[in-house]
């Protein structure tokens, strides 16, 4: 797999991530 990939992923892993806990966070407020 190329690394341009990984890093791809990983950048989209991470922005899903914190997506989902600042939804949770405004949920929660």
């Amino acid at each position: 797999m190329p690394l341009s990939q990984i890093g791809s992923f990983s950048h989209t892993y991470i922005g899903v991530t914190y997506r989902c806990h600042g939804l949770t966070r405004t949920h929660i407020l």
